[in-house]
């Protein structure tokens, strides 16, 4: 439960950059929260005993979701032309 609690806090990176800057997220800020996503939830997830290949896969996904929700919420405004 410590785990998970750690990663939602932790993690969500782009939700966060949504929340707080909307439209002026650039473009350096949106790959740099997408990559600290990815870092962050791979190493967790393996804190949990997966294999190494299941907790990249599962950073992934998390990362997916948490970008799905950033870009809801303003986080790729940088990507519209």
């Amino acid at each position: 439960m410590k785990r998970a609690l750690l990663l939602v806090a932790l993690g969500g990176c782009v939700t966060t950059a949504g929340l707080i800057r909307k439209d002026r997220v650039t473009v350096p800020i949106l790959v740099g929260t997408v990559v600290a996503d990815l870092v962050v939830g791979s190493l967790v997830f393996a804190q949990l005993d997966l294999s190494t290949a299941g907790a990249i896969a599962s950073g992934i996904a998390f990362t997916a979701v948490d970008v799905g929700i950033g870009c809801i919420l303003g986080a790729c405004a940088a990507l519209r032309p």
